[in-house]
């Protein structure tokens, strides 16, 4: 396979040179599980030169990183728990990328060099429609007890259809407000059992019939009645992007947000649902595949409708430059 995709590596913090750049024929998600777990977060370009909320992706990278801690290097995984212990090698050398502000530079520098080598050998995708995916991950390389920085780029994928179908299976996550690329590893037994024509998997609490959120995604319902979104407790899950941005959308559309688990067993009460995430912003959900099998349908709802476009301006809106014309 001819290598269509790119990655910039850094170890080197600080310094306006030690960014190395290649192509690559890996994915994200193969390039992710070649480096050991950490912070990680996926990005998205709008019109080639800036990304959505880039402050808020790089934030989020030191936020998930203070929850994550790297043992000695006996240990073969680092661990989503802040009280758990840390090696002092690498409690000093990720402390600056711990602080959202020198994050942000560091990452800044890299993906703007990974973009730009990037457009450079695929002259064809600066002429397309085509977005691109920017997936970082930051970790400690215990073997030679440093930290790295890592981004790869790609086509971003977008949905082919305005409507998707989801299953409803698998436990919710331990560690959900900590985007560790552990999860990468976890999920990928679900990813593989999916019907060929399923989006994405909701992860449910079997007891209580409570849904959580996707594998990659924040899960909503909207109450007919009570005309209500419903989605759950932010505290339970992993505030994606976008659903910070459907937060703001329903409070300025006067749409009540409600941050309950939406229900299995309520069902019939919804007039909608959608998931969100950085490729996907908002998808709406045609069918629910039930655990035991059985399907639930949906037809388009106005409301939903009118939260999937407000996002996408709302998107636009907050795209930040990271290139210039200059810079192609």
């Amino acid at each position: 396979m001819l290598p269509r995709n790119a990655i910039a590596i850094r170890k080197t913090l600080g310094t306006a040179t030690g960014i190395i750049t290649s192509l690559t024929s890996k994915t994200s998600s193969a390039t992710l599980l070649d480096y050991p777990p950490g912070a990680y977060t996926g990005m998205r370009t709008f019109d080639k030169l800036g990304i959505m909320d880039f402050t808020g992706h790089t934030t989020r990278l030191a936020n998930s990183l203070q929850q994550i801690r790297f043992p000695s290097q006996d240990t073969q995984c680092p661990v989503s728990n802040a009280h758990d212990s840390e090696s002092a090698t690498a409690t000093q050398g990720l402390e600056s990328l711990r602080r959202p502000g020198f994050m942000k530079e560091e990452t800044t520098s890299l993906v703007r060099a990974g973009l730009k080598f990037y457009y450079k050998n695929r002259e064809e995708a600066l002429g397309s429609a085509d977005e691109t995916k920017v997936t970082v991950l930051c970790t400690w390389d215990a073997k030679f007890q440093e930290p790295t920085l890592i981004a790869h780029f790609e086509t971003l994928k977008t949905p082919k259809t305005p409507m998707c179908k989801v299953e409803v299976r698998g436990s919710p996550r331990q560690h959900a407000t900590a985007k560790d690329s552990q999860w990468i590893r976890d999920r990928s037994g679900l990813e593989a059992s999916l019907d060929k024509d399923s989006n994405e998997a909701l992860l449910y609490e079997n007891t209580t019939q409570d849904i959580y959120e996707g594998l990659s995604s924040n899960f909503f319902a909207f109450d007919r009645d009570r005309r209500t979104v419903l989605t759950a407790p932010l505290d339970s899950v992993l505030q994606g992007t976008i659903l910070k941005i459907v937060m703001n959308v329903c409070n300025e559309e006067n749409i009540p947000v409600e941050f309950k688990f939406p229900n299995l067993k309520q069902t019939c009460e919804w007039e909608g649902a959608f998931i969100s995430s950085t490729s996907r912003l908002i998808l709406p959900i045609e069918k629910l595949v039930m655990p035991d099998g059985s399907v639930k349908e949906f037809q388009p709802s106005p409301t939903i409708e009118l939260i999937r476009r407000e996002v996408l301006n709302e998107c636009r809106k907050g795209v930040e430059l990271l290139l210039t014309e200059d810079d192609l």
